[in-house]
C-alpha cells in the first residue's frame, strides 16, 4: 500500500535529497517561499499560513517545533521534524524510513525522525 499523497512545505536546513525522496514517495513538496511570509515571520504566522494552504510541514528547525508546544499553536496537520546529523544521505534515508513505517500519517501529530527511530507525539489541541 502506498502512502497517500500529501502536500509538504519544506522548512529549515533541508537538502535537495529531501525533495527527491518525497517525490519518490509520490508526495508534493513545496518551498517555504510559497507561503508568502517574510523571513522573520513568527512560528504562529508560519503555521497559520501552512494551515490555510493545507500544507503539512517538514522541518529541521528545533525552535519552530518547540514553539508549537511553548506557544500552544493549534495546527491540525502533520509536522515532521528531522532531528539528524549529516546531509543528503541521512535526510533522504529518514524520509524513506518515515514512509516505510507510516503509510498514513495522522493529522495533529509530530513525527520526530532521528538517526535510529521515529517518535510520534500529539500536537496541542484547540484552546
Amino acid at each position: 500500500m502506498r502512502a497517500l499523497a500529501m502536500r509538504w512545505v519544506l522548512h529549515g536546513n533541508l537538502t535537495p535529497a529531501v525533495t527527491d525522496a518525497l517525490l519518490r514517495h509520490e508526495q508534493k513538496p513545496s518551498a517555504v517561499e510559497e507561503l508568502g511570509l517574510s523571513p522573520d515571520a513568527s512560528p504562529w504566522d508560519f503555521f497559520k499560513a501552512a494551515q490555510s494552504k493545507q500544507l503539512d510541514v517538514i522541518t529541521t528547525d528545533a525552535a519552530l517545533v518547540n514553539a508549537i508546544f511553548e506557544e500552544k499553536i493549534y495546527f491540525n496537520r502533520v509536522v515532521v521534524f528531522l532531528q539528524l546529523e549529516g546531509g543528503d544521505v541521512e535526510q533522504a534515508d529518514a524520509i524513506d524510513r518515515l514512509f516505510e513505517r507510516y503509510k498514513r500519517m495522522t493529522p495533529g501529530r509530530l513525527y520526530t525522525v532521528t538517526g535510529a527511530r521515529v517518535k510520534v507525539r500529539q500536537l496541542p489541541g484547540r484552546m
